[in-house]
Parts: C-alpha cells; sequence; structure tokens
C-alpha cells in the first residue's frame, strides 16, 4: 500500500511538471497588447518655428477676470450746474465730457432762448461750450449793457430788454474771449391751444345763453295763453250775449 501511495504521488509530480512546462511554452503574444503602428505625415510650414510660438499667460483655475468700463457722468452742459463735473468724477470715477485746456480759447456758447419769465423780467437760457470757462458775458449788440455771471450758471437776467433788441452771451477763460452768440428778443406769443379753447368755450357758452332764452321766451308765451283761455272760460252765466235772463 505504501508503495501505491508513493506511485500516486509521482505521477501527481510528473502532471504538475507537464501542465507547468505547458504554460511556460505558449507564445507570448497572447499575453501583450495588440501592437498600434503609427503613421507619421510631415508637412511642411510656412512659418517660423519663432513666429509660430503662442503664448498664454497662465491663469490659476476657478479665478475669473473683467475690466470695469467707467461710464459718463450726470452732465447736461444746459443745465445749471451745482457740483463740477470734476469733482463728480472724483467721486464716483465716471468720465466728464472732453475740454479744452484754459490755454486756448473756449467755444462759444449756445443762446437757446430769450423769454419773458413769469415775474416780468426777461431771462437768457445758454448752454456750455467743451471748453474751459472761468465766466459767462451777456451784453447788447451794441455793447450798451454787459453782464457778468459764473461758470456754473446757464442763465440769467437781462433788465430793460425791450423788444427786438439783440442780446449776446460769450464765453471767457484766461486765454481770451469766445466768438458771441445771438438772439432777437421776440415778443411773447400767445398760446395757440389755449386760444383755441377758449374760443370753443365761448362758442358753446353762447349756444346754451341761446338755448336758455328760447326757453324762457316759450315759457312765457305759454303762460300769457293759458292766462287768456282761462279769462274767456270765467264769463258771468247769469247773463246771454242778448242781455236776457
Amino acid at each position: 500500500m505504501l508503495l501505491v501511495s508513493q506511485v500516486m504521488s509521482l505521477l501527481l509530480l510528473l502532471l504538475c511538471v507537464m501542465e507547468l512546462v505547458c504554460a511556460t511554452s505558449v507564445s507570448p503574444s497572447l499575453h501583450q497588447p495588440p501592437l498600434t503602428r503609427v503613421r507619421i505625415i510631415e508637412v511642411e510650414d510656412d512659418y517660423d518655428e519663432e513666429s509660430s510660438k503662442t503664448t498664454h499667460a497662465p491663469q490659476s483655475p476657478g479665478v475669473t477676470t473683467s475690466r470695469v468700463i467707467p461710464r459718463p457722468c450726470d452732465y447736461d452742459p444746459c443745465v445749471v450746474q451745482t457740483t463740477p463735473c470734476d469733482k463728480i468724477s472724483a467721486e464716483t470715477g465716471c468720465l466728464c465730457p472732453g475740454l479744452t485746456g484754459p490755454e486756448e480759447r473756449p467755444g462759444a456758447p449756445e443762446l437757446r432762448e430769450v423769454k419773458l419769465d413769469g415775474s416780468g423780467e426777461v431771462f437768457v437760457h445758454w448752454c456750455a461750450p467743451r471748453s474751459n470757462v472761468t465766466r459767462y458775458e451777456v451784453t447788447l449788440k451794441d455793447g450798451s449793457k454787459q453782464l457778468v455771471f459764473g461758470e456754473y450758471l446757464r442763465n440769467g437776467a437781462v433788465p430793460g430788454l425791450k423788444v427786438g433788441e439783440m442780446v449776446c452771451v460769450a464765453a471767457r477763460n484766461q486765454a481770451g474771449l469766445s466768438e458771441k452768440s445771438c438772439a432777437r428778443y421776440e415778443p411773447p406769443q400767445p398760446d395757440q391751444a389755449a386760444m383755441s379753447a377758449g374760443i370753443i368755450a365761448g362758442s358753446v357758452g353762447f349756444l346754451l345763453l341761446l338755448s336758455v332764452l328760447a326757453v324762457v321766451l316759450w315759457r312765457r308765451r305759454t303762460c300769457r295763453k293759458g292766462r287768456m283761455g282761462d279769462t274767456e272760460g270765467l264769463g258771468n252765466p247769469s247773463y246771454t250775449n242778448d242781455g236776457a235772463l
């Protein structure tokens, strides 16, 4: 029995050795990944190697950059300026309109209107030029009167201005006086809309008055006819037309 067991052990050992030999004798290509052929195509480049290089600025992941564009300042050249534009720009970072420097003569202001105010005074209204201005000078065309207004003002009263007279406004700085902008003071024109409304209202009132008069006359005539009928119907029945009872 011992001999049989030893023989069986030898047979098992022999079988194991044979399987190991078979496993090592298998082609190694079965255990390797398939080969991929790489096809290389050469392309001629007309650009230099240095010029074809592109450099990109390094950017941290998750970081975005934005550029803030300044907005124009709330500046109207035809409105009285309570706060200078450069001060508003310093406080808010907005952009003021471009102005010529104080070493250049200012441009001519724009005289917008000459009109009678509700207080009975004649006012001139102008718009500022795109220039550095230290003051405004308002004069009559013949130079008989001159008024001076501050650099931030855009209107002013001209006492004694008569209908038909020409009034002018000019801007001044340290470089000199600008060209004049002039306009003639015309008499105030009546409001066409108000005039039309007045005519319509007057016509309607006149028609209503005629209607009321017609109704009154008709009622009066009707009452008079009624009274005459009552007088004829109330005669003395004791007498006849021939005087007999």
